[in-house]
């Protein structure tokens, strides 16, 4: 069939991009708090943290860290690596648990989003099985 691909078809390829988006979406908004945490005043972003743009150093380390976690990820997805699936599910858990607790607002809100959005479409059949079912071919 024309434009269907092995895994399950188009299906499963407009899911792999849209976790794709989810995982950049959370890259940038990693890298935004990174600099934010780190006293640089960013509007919107410096007003989210508790510190009201203060630089809190121990925050903007958590998300530099989130950030490289988010990039390793986003390059192992795009590329259709196994490894990226339980990598993803492992950044998208972190970001959801650590945006929820303790609840902070608008920017728990938007990690709470993030992280859910991007463990459901990893849980999802066309994505896992688009991911993993490389392992035997790669």
């Amino acid at each position: 069939m024309a434009g269907m691909d092995a895994h399950g078809g188009r299906t499963s390829s407009r899911a792999l991009r849209a976790v794709v988006v989810v995982a950049a979406v959370g890259l940038i908004g990693s890298v935004l708090m990174a600099i934010a945490h780190a006293g640089v005043q960013i509007p919107l972003f410096s007003a989210l943290g508790p510190g009201g743009g203060a630089a809190i150093p121990p925050a903007a380390a958590g998300f530099t860290v989130g950030a490289i976690l988010y990039l390793v990820a986003l390059v192992g997805l795009a590329r259709r690596r196994p490894w990226a699936w339980a990598l993803g599910l492992v950044v998208f858990a972190l970001t959801l648990t650590s945006a929820a607790v303790p609840f902070r607002g608008v920017g728990s809100i938007a990690g709470i989003l993030v992280g859910g959005i991007g463990l459901a479409l990893l849980l999802a059949r066309p994505v896992r099985s688009s991911l993993l079912s490389r392992e035997a071919t790669s």
